[in-house]
């Protein structure tokens, strides 16, 4: 920079040469805006923009699951259900970050896609001006048009296709006459949780299973199915608001008294005495 009195101020920047050839851009918005049948987990924060990227993926034949965090995202994952593609926003509330949250997905599910949204460019992904290898990035705002053929991308990588090949020859295939599975299949199950957006998680992670789920949102609501409809296991959050999960428990053993329940919770460690006391009931 050369400032001088009279004759103003001159910049001049020098920048790097690069020999390295220039990135090809890929065009992944020629022909129809195709949908199909794949398991996509959503991950972003934002419940607006969730519910909506979760309404047109669907409207697409997807079958998609949905976290709110990298924990949840995380936690799906590690349940074993199949996923073909990870969808998360660069930047996710808590621990890990989307970038370790993708590279633990594919440790555990060598062959998923994984498709990164922003409203800007992070450097957690891009590096010079450059994304990292094997990084896919949908620049938001999107059309429907866009998620869609970005989607159709990624999943039909030949890289990743090649990897699920490998899986599935090395895999077993799944026996429907499996006893154990055809037992759980026939199952009617009541999920308690006062959390919308858990609940709904919890039931669609449930179904890819095949399993058949009931709702409750409430201790209230969970008695009248209780006793509207037969049920076999109880699935219920140990806190539900302002009401108490192992009093519910009790409750609905004293109403069913063959009903099996099973806790679930984040905090259930300090409430473990309490709930000891089921077994007595």
């Amino acid at each position: 920079m050369y400032s001088e009195p009279g004759r103003g101020t001159t910049i001049r920047i020098y920048l790097p040469r690069v020999r390295q050839e220039e990135d090809l851009e890929t065009n992944i918005d020629a022909g129809p805006a195709n949908g199909g049948t794949e398991t996509i987990l959503v991950v972003g924060d934002d419940e607006e923009v969730r519910a909506t990227v979760v309404e047109m993926l669907s409207d697409l034949g997807y079958r998609v699951l949905r976290a709110k965090d990298a924990q949840s995202a995380l936690a799906i994952v590690e349940s074993g259900v199949p996923i073909d593609l990870l969808f998360t926003d660069v930047v996710v509330p808590g621990a890990p970050r989307s970038t370790e949250l993708a590279r633990k997905t594919r440790e555990r599910l060598p062959a998923v896609a994984v498709l990164f949204t922003s409203g800007y460019t992070d450097n957690a992904i891009v590096h010079s001006g450059r994304l990292d290898e094997g990084i896919e990035l949908l620049s938001k705002p999107y059309t429907h048009e866009a998620l869609a053929r970005s989607v159709r991308h990624v999943l039909a990588d030949p890289h990743r296709r090649a990897a699920s090949d490998v899986l599935a020859a090395g895999r077993p295939q799944e026996r429907e006459s499996d006893t154990a599975l055809a037992a759980v299949r026939r199952l009617s199950i009541l999920l308690v949780e006062d959390d919308d957006l858990v609940r709904s998680s919890t039931a669609e992670l449930l179904a890819t299973f095949g399993l058949a789920i009931v709702e409750a949102n409430s201790d209230l609501e969970a008695m009248r199915v209780l006793r509207e409809r037969p049920v076999d296991v109880m699935l219920t959050d140990v806190g539900l608001g302002g009401a108490s999960g192992v009093e519910l428990a009790i409750a609905a053993r004293r109403l069913i008294p063959a009903l099996d329940v099973i806790f679930l919770s984040a905090r259930a460690r300090g409430r473990a005495a309490n709930a000891q006391g089921l077994r007595s009931a």
